[in-house]
């Protein structure tokens, strides 16, 4: 049986990708982007599973009327991939003012502005399954993208709560969280900060880490998302990628062993007598 999909960030990367297999699959998709334009092709291939709409996520009003004409072109709604979002390069100390709240603008308050708009159909008819594009970031904090790794600290605590508290109306909810994979992420995708010359030997460091990551293909990504989709029992968590899946392991693991070397320490705060 076919299903509905609402996908925010369709124009590119992991977005288009979701569009092209979703025709493929012969699902419905309603496939949003800053210029919907982008994807006139894939409209022209598949004209009846496929509806175009204008949306900024940022917009609070115009993602309501999306979620409007989602429904008046295909009834309903029954997975809303989170998608739209980009990273901002910068230090801790490079980033303006501005570039900090507009980060946490699309990345954060866009994804709540679908959500918040999406749940009241997702309730009415008891089902319904949100796929919210993290990153690995969101489980491990790195030099030059911490601003971006904390919107999706934020993605993961908002998808958590989510499973829990929606479960009870059959809604669920996935944090994706993906690696590196060979999509335009780094290039237009990514906003840069003017650059500290004090923090050359960080950006250093992390260039030679790069060499060292192992980038995934888009497309079989986006296949394995989409089978994790078809699960009855679908994961609160889904790493995809050999260093999300590797690290998020090691990560972990450290957290873990950190936590019980400092536990007598910790353990030391109880109320007496309690």
């Amino acid at each position: 049986m076919s299903k509905v999909w609402f996908i925010t960030g369709s124009s590119k990367g992991f977005g288009r990708h979701f569009v092209e297999q979703l025709i493929e699959k012969g699902d419905k998709v309603v496939a949003t982007a800053r210029n919907p334009q982008a994807l006139a092709d894939l409209k022209s291939k598949a004209p009846e599973q496929v509806h175009l709409v204008a949306l900024d996520v940022t917009d609070k009003a115009q993602v309501e009327q999306a979620m409007k004409e989602a429904v008046e072109a295909f009834g309903t709604i029954d997975i809303v991939v989170n998608n739209a979002g980009y990273a901002l390069s910068a230090m801790l100390e490079e980033a303006s003012d501005e570039q900090i709240r507009h980060q946490f603008e699309v990345n954060v308050f866009g994804l709540l502005h679908v959500v918040r708009a999406t749940l009241p159909i997702f309730r009415r008819q008891r089902s319904g399954h949100y796929i919210n594009m993290s990153s690995f970031l969101g489980t491990m904090g790195v030099p030059m993208v911490g601003y971006y790794s904390a919107t999706k600290f934020a993605v993961e605590g908002i998808s958590e709560t989510m499973s829990r508290e929606l479960q009870p109306f059959g809604i669920k909810t996935t944090a994706v969280e993906p690696s590196q994979f060979a999509t335009d992420f780094t290039g237009s995708l990514m906003v840069l900060a003017d650059r500290m010359p004090e923090y050359d030997i960080v950006y250093e460091s992390m260039e030679k880490s790069e060499m060292v990551w192992t980038p995934g293909d888009p497309a079989k990504g986006v296949k394995a998302i989409i089978a994790m989709s078809e699960s009855s029992e679908p994961p609160v968590h889904f790493p995809i990628g050999a260093d999300a899946t590797y690290g998020t392991r090691q990560n972990f693991q450290g957290r873990i062993d950190e936590a019980v070397a400092w536990e007598a320490l910790a353990l030391d705060t109880a109320i007496d007598g309690a």
